[in-house]
């Protein structure tokens, strides 16, 4: 399942989303309004943010 995160967040990348359009860091998604616990909650969010980093890494590096 966190690859499936990765690949969302490389998807946001290469669309030109910046990486502040994690959508883990909606107020609706946040463990403090769907009672998540934290950990799961930040493996997703870290898993998505690592696609983005990875995506940009790349994009960035032949721009």
């Amino acid at each position: 399942m966190l690859l499936t995160y990765q690949d969302e967040g490389m998807t946001a990348r290469s669309r030109g989303f910046g990486f502040d359009t994690n959508p883990f860091l909606v107020k609706e998604r946040l463990p403090q309004t769907t009672g998540e616990p934290v950990g799961d909650w930040r493996q997703k969010a870290e898993a998505w943010l690592f696609g983005w980093l990875l995506e940009n890494a790349w994009t960035t590096e032949f721009d």
